[in-house]
């Protein structure tokens, strides 16, 4: 790990971050208002993502078992962001794009494994874009999961992809200058999903469970996304404001300051039982699946409010 990379790292993602700012102003590439899913009232640039990964290329550009997939991941998501692709075919391009990661960082030869990685892996890229839609929450959130992927794997230089999105949260945090755009969603769920493999394949199934653990925020909002949708004969790819950070803004009548510190202490204590589970497998279990029941069941993410 190098302290120097670490600050670099923060230091191009503060400059970059209002560099996209303009950018985004001057070619028209920004999030507008709609009074339906969209709740802020300004036109907000996109391209927050792109200055989180140019801010982190300098570092990886010659491993190519990153920088490939997170390249090609990024730019579906710049292209969503200004001409929208199909779900189908975003959903399969993910999918494509997820398979080549797994089969280059993981190395996997089993193909039942290998097939779970990569659902695995598109379900958590679509879980952190699902938690994109308030003020800070998605960057935060994906700090604290990486923080945990960097003490338990001892890999620190993951510490390079935190400082990045801490520059890019300094402009991020309501009142949010920018937004991640599906670009930024999608390389923030790649980082995850990066880490996810190192720990899976280093550590098999023992590493898998620690890291669905630790990235759990993210599959409890999608898992109850697509349950509520079903449950309401709906289509799953139809957007909703019933995710997690409406629920909890809703419930607690808190402003989206406060709902992102919600959300980081859920992803925190996510985080806390994969440290619990690495030691006491069972017991993590087993206090996992009783917090995703209750948060289920105390943010009533399963229906619709009336």
């Amino acid at each position: 790990m190098s302290f120097v990379k670490i600050l670099s790292a923060f230091l191009l993602s503060v400059i970059f971050t209002p560099v996209m700012i303009r950018i985004a102003k001057k070619y028209n590439i920004v999030d507008q208002p709609d009074n339906k899913l969209k709740s802020h009232k300004d036109p907000t640039p996109y391209l927050g993502g792109i200055a989180i990964f140019l801010s982190i290329l300098p570092f990886y550009i010659f491993d190519l078992s990153f920088i490939l997939p997170a390249s090609i991941l990024t730019f579906i998501g710049l292209y969503d962001d200004i001409k929208d692709i199909s779900p189908l075919l975003r959903l399969l391009a993910e999918f494509i794009v997820v398979s080549m990661s797994v089969y280059m960082v993981g190395e996997i030869k089993n193909p039942f494994h290998f097939i779970l990685l990569v659902i695995t892996g598109t379900a958590l890229i679509n879980g952190v874009n699902m938690v994109d839609g308030m003020d800070g929450v998605c960057a935060g959130t994906v700090i604290i999961s990486l923080i945990f992927f960097a003490v338990i794997l001892k890999n620190y230089d993951l510490l390079i992809f935190v400082a990045a999105i801490i520059g890019f949260l300094l402009y991020n945090f309501y009142p949010a200058k920018i937004f991640l755009g599906d670009a930024g969603s999608y390389f923030l769920g790649f980082m995850l999903f990066y880490s996810f493999l190192f720990l899976s394949g280093k550590f098999g199934r023992d590493g898998y469970f620690i890291s669905f653990i630790i990235t759990g925020f993210y599959f409890v909002d999608l898992f109850y996304a697509v349950l509520r949708r079903l449950l309401n004969k709906t289509s799953p790819f139809l957007g909703d404001k019933e995710h997690i950070y409406n629920k909890i803004r809703r419930k607690y009548n808190i402003s989206p300051i406060l709902v992102s510190f919600v959300t980081y202490i859920i992803s925190f204590i996510f985080g806390i039982i994969g440290l619990i589970a690495w030691d006491f497998q069972v017991v993590g279990v087993i206090i996992v699946i009783v917090l995703f029941l209750f948060i289920g069941y105390h943010f009533k993410l399963y229906k619709y409010e009336i």
